[in-house]
């Protein structure tokens, strides 16, 4: 399952390479307004996407799949037929909705101040319209993923993204005179390169012999538990992603930027976040499934605990790193043409205040698919809306003496509370679970994740000695991200800490074998 993770990472680390390089561009190439524009615009159907494609859907869908593939592959295939049909109908309707009638949905979603800003708000309309379509594709996308993943293909699915970042860079730096409004060329990139993405899987489908088929049979019994299991997912993961929008009306009643600089933020925390957890998730709920399919509940919960530390451990130095280099990161990445030397400081104060929040939704993201595995999916839709209103509770008043970074908190805060609740019913819910190791591992990662801030921290002896620019900039950083891996993984090795070791050893067996 390891190396099914480490295809996952490679995968999502060429993908998010390239997406940030697009958001380098992005602050590059446009001013504020039209970056907070964009982001808002594409906050919607990007959540519709992580609810319908990536959400409830998918994870009430794998493990169901993978129990009937074991049975016989008609069996499989009538699932795939009926929930692909199903998809395709709610996303026809769904994405003919968005484009034909937004205004309802930015309305929801956008605090008044924004909506009065009317050349600010009709650019963020007109994006939309465009933008829209990008819910059907990319939900087709994330289904065959599922498909592909638990068959064991894991490569494909994580690269294909890639052509997606590839379609956004494009657009970026097409000319303005190709288009009668400034920006449009970000919405059409983002509707082009999900078609292209979604695209990408076919052959692989067409090949493994599960290509969906349209069917009016809705009554298949497998397709029935994936609608029972979906419902409380469905739930559960509406409630997360509405933690979304209630940040982006939050911030849209902030002064201009916040939302371009939440985004940056994001895109920087989600680079390490998906080598992560994302990839260790995705990996996971088809071996759980697995494992519940031969009823091995005591591997099912041992494997869970294994890598749920193995996340900690890796997300803790990680955030740690980035609070350490936060203003030289923006500085590098950002720092240059529209984006000025006070959006670097804003946005890496930001950063600074919310890199923690790896720490905890990674855990959620590894511990969830547990739940899953063992078909409960009520649970974590339960926790998710707990969660969500002591958000809604908490950021007004954070956000009162605090502004942006109270809105941060809030959200650090209830991540944290969802993270609690799911270890805490863990036992009772899913399986056995060692809680004195696994907070006698976590206070011993802890130190260990220490060491990579340690070693980041040599760029402030160095950078001082440097002249002003970034190719001064650049191998000071680098060398201070090196600098920190390194005594990182010493440390590990050293101290003979279980995940380091592991991971060390597969590397030199490969290269070994080279």
């Amino acid at each position: 399952m390891l190396k099914n993770a480490l295809k996952m990472a490679f995968g999502t680390m060429t993908s998010r390479v390239l997406g940030q390089l697009r958001e380098s561009l992005l602050a590059y190439y446009f001013d504020k307004r039209v970056t907070d524009a964009w982001a808002a615009a594409f906050r919607l159907p990007n959540m519709f996407r992580r609810l319908l494609g990536e959400g409830s859907l998918s994870v009430s869908f794998i493990p169901v799949f993978v129990e009937a593939q074991q049975d016989n592959h008609l069996r499989a295939q009538n699932l795939v037929n009926s929930v692909y049909s199903l998809l395709l109908l709610i996303l026809g309707c769904l994405s003919a909705f968005g484009i034909l009638y937004p205004q309802p949905l930015l309305n929801m979603v956008l605090d008044a101040s924004y909506l009065a800003d009317t050349e600010k708000y009709l650019m963020t309309l007109r994006m939309t319209k465009i933008m829209f379509g990008f819910v059907f594709f990319i939900s087709s996308y994330a289904f065959m993923m599922g498909i592909l993943n638990a068959l064991g293909q894991f490569a494909l699915p994580a690269m294909a993204p890639t052509f997606w970042n590839l379609c956004m860079i494009i657009s970026t730096v097409l000319p303005q005179r190709y288009f009668e409004h400034t920006g449009d060329q970000l919405a059409w990139g983002v509707l082009i390169g999900g078609a292209v993405q979604a695209a990408i899987l076919i052959p692989a489908l067409v090949k493994s012999g599960f290509l969906p088929r349209l069917t009016m049979n809705f009554r298949n019994p497998d397709f029935l538990r994936v609608l029972r299991n979906m419902a409380p997912g469905l739930l559960g993961m509406g409630l997360l992603q509405f933690t979304t929008i209630i940040n982006l009306r939050f911030s849209s009643s902030l002064q201009e930027g916040t939302i371009s600089y939440i985004n940056y933020v994001d895109r920087l925390i989600e680079l390490p976040l998906s080598l992560i957890s994302v990839s260790l998730g995705t990996a996971l709920l088809p071996a759980l499934s697995g494992f519940v399919a031969r009823n091995e509940k005591k591997k099912l919960s041992q494997t869970a605990r294994h890598y749920l530390e193995f996340n900690f451990l890796l997300t803790a130095a990680a955030a740690i790193g980035l609070y350490v280099l936060a203003h030289p990161v923006v500085k590098l990445l950002f720092g240059r043409g529209r984006f000025l030397d006070s959006d670097v400081f804003m946005t890496a104060e930001i950063l600074r205040t919310y890199c923690w929040i790896m720490v905890f939704s990674s855990g959620v993201r590894v511990l969830t698919p547990a739940y899953y595995a063992v078909k409960n999916t009520w649970f974590p839709a339960l926790v998710s809306c707990a969660c969500l209103g002591v958000h809604i509770l908490v950021a007004p008043q954070l956000m009162a003496v605090y502004q942006v970074h109270g809105l941060m908190l809030s959200t650090i805060i209830s991540a944290s509370l969802n993270l609690s609740l799911l270890l805490l019913f863990f036992k009772l819910l899913v399986g056995d679970f060692e809680y004195l190791h696994f907070f006698k591992n976590v206070v011993g990662y802890s130190l260990l994740a220490l060491t990579a801030g340690v070693g980041a921290s040599i760029f402030f002896v160095i950078q001082p000695r440097l002249p002003e620019g970034f190719w001064f900039l650049l191998p000071n950083l680098v060398l201070s991200i090196v600098c920190g891996i390194a005594l990182f993984v010493v440390a590990g090795y050293v101290f003979r800490v279980t995940a380091v070791s592991e991971v060390l050893n597969k590397v030199l067996r490969r290269l070994k074998r080279r």
